[in-house]
Formats: C-alpha cells, structure tokens, sequence
C-alpha cells in the first residue's frame, strides 16, 4: 500500500507499507525509488505528516499515535548529503513525565532554516517559536507566546498570536533575513481571531472571523484582505496551491480558487487534503467502509481551469 506524503513537480515522498516486508518513507521520481527512512514494521500507527520540500530538504512530522498528539518527532532529510534524516524536535514532557500538549507542528523550510512552533521547556502554558539552521544544527529559540504553526509569507514568517491565554489572536511577522519583528501591513492590522494559517510567497490565508468560520485572503498589493469562503462550518487546515487554496471542513475537502471566487468539494465526505505552496494537491478520502482502503489522488491545480467555469 503507497500513501502521498507530499506531491512536488520533481518527484512524490510516499509511505511504501508491505506487510512482513517493510514500512518506510521513499522519494519516487519515475522508476527511481529512494528510500528517505525505514519507519519499521512494529509502528504501525505511524504516520508522516506536515511534509514540506524546498527542492533539496525535505522536512516533516511522524506522528507516532493515533490517539496521542504530543507524542510526534520532527525530522529534515538533505537529499543531497546521502546521510539519514536528522530528527530536529519531539514531543517534550512537563514537569510530572507527561508529554504536554501542542499545537499541530507544520514544519516551515526557508532560506537555509527550519522553523516550528511547540509547546516545549517543560512550560505547558506556553508555545515556543524556533529556527534549527540546516547548515550546522544551531537551534534559537525566536519567540514565546500562545502561537501556533508558522508560514513563510514573501520574506516573512508568520504566525497567530495573542497577548494572554484565551485572548483574541492577531497577526506577527518576523524578517527571515534578520530574525527580528517585524511590523504587519496596515492592511492585515484588523484581521481579527487568525488561527490556521496557509501562506506561499505572494498570498496569506487564514481562518478567524467572529464565530471562526471565515477564510479570508490577502495578496500583497491588495488594499484589503478579501473573504474566499464564508459558509463552512469549522474550516481548518488551509493549503496554498498556486491560485487554489484547499481546505478541511466538518464534512469534507474544500478548494476555492482565486482566479473565479468560487469554492467546490472535492471529497464526498471527510478525508484529507495537502498541498505545499506550488500547483499540486494530494486529495485522500475517506474509506467505503471500516475495513475498506482509503484511496488518494494528485492534482495539478495549474492544468486545471478555473472553478466554477464551463467545462470545470
């Protein structure tokens, strides 16, 4: 059984299970199999999530139960240095030996860095923001706060915030060149309540609004962010793929798209949907049954017509 890890122009990262034989996370480019990490035969609960890939670097999440979230490890894998991956963070424990929670930890590759944000230092009451430097494995704590996963915007690296526990979030940026706050466009100062955030180099996407139900969009240049989907209920996990932006809902996977301001579902009930800022999406749905076989599909947003248009 192959499941997509991540879907790039220059190749597919897949988890290759063969049961008795082995369970492992390989990069296919064509008929060329490499193997990225042998993840054993006796886990298997785990799962690769959150990959993300700069042409040389693949970074990503193994989440190591089902029903355990903190219990995860963060690996980069250099493509070009023939060596294993480097296992950068994991789930950390508090003071009593338990492993505390943590928001979902979404790797982000840039200029050379790896950054996440989790709950770590035996602080459960806060979240940390840092970069691990891929040339030589400096780690430096970047922020302390409430925040939640990051996304690389342009120059800048991203994230939801908020003074105090339960207050409302705003947005922060940070310069990748210099690693020091910076401030945000006057256009995005009122985004209100920003949780899930998707970004790639031109677009910004978050979920917020009063009841958290919106999905607003903000391209640089614009005037004023823009509302791109307003009807779902619980919309989460957004993804930017080139003019599409796919996202999670209670009943299904959702794209809209930028180039028609209209939205679909591409799932006829939950499954799973990724994409890493570039054309490609990987669409997983759901099982016919219990002990059926979930199925997954790749699509190429850019050879698609825009939605909503005959023929679409």
């Amino acid at each position: 059984m192959l499941t997509v890890a991540l879907g790039t122009a220059d190749g597919t990262f897949v988890v290759s299970d063969v049961p008795g034989v082995h369970r492992r996370l390989e990069r296919r480019q064509g008929r060329t199999t490499e193997v990225v990490q042998d993840l054993g035969l006796d886990h298997p609960e785990w799962q690769v999530l959150g990959a993300t890939w700069d042409g040389r670097h693949l970074a990503y999440r193994v989440d190591r139960s089902f029903s355990n979230f903190e219990d995860f490890g963060l690996y980069v894998w250099d493509s070009g240095s023939g060596k294993a991956p480097v296992e950068v963070a994991h789930g950390e424990e508090d003071d009593d030996g338990e492993l505390m929670q943590t928001p979902f930890v979404d790797p982000v590759l840039a200029d050379g860095w790896l950054y996440w944000t989790q709950t770590r230092d035996a602080d459960p009451g806060h979240t940390v923001l840092s970069g691990y430097r891929l040339a030589d494995g400096r780690t430096e704590r970047l922020s302390r706060g409430y925040g939640r996963a990051p996304v690389r915007f342009g120059g800048t690296l991203v994230w939801a915030d908020s003074d105090g526990p339960g207050e409302t979030s705003s947005l922060r940026m940070l310069d990748l060149r210099t690693h020091e706050r910076v401030p945000v466009p006057a256009a995005l100062a009122d985004a209100r309540g920003p949780s899930y955030l998707a970004a790639d180099e031109g677009t910004l996407v978050w979920v917020g609004g009063r009841k958290g139900r919106e999905v607003d969009v903000w391209r640089a240049g614009w005037p004023r962010p823009r509302l791109l989907v307003g009807t779902l209920a619980s919309p989460q996990l957004p993804r930017v793929a080139g003019d599409v932006v796919v996202l999670a809902a209670d009943d299904a996977m959702y794209a809209a798209d930028l180039r028609s301001w209209s939205s679909a579902r591409l799932t006829p009930a939950y499954g799973g949907v990724w994409a890493d800022g570039g054309p490609v999406v990987t669409v997983g749905y759901a099982p016919e049954s219990k002990a059926g076989a979930s199925v997954q599909t790749v699509l190429d947003t850019a050879a698609a017509g825009p939605l909503g248009r005959s023929g679409c």
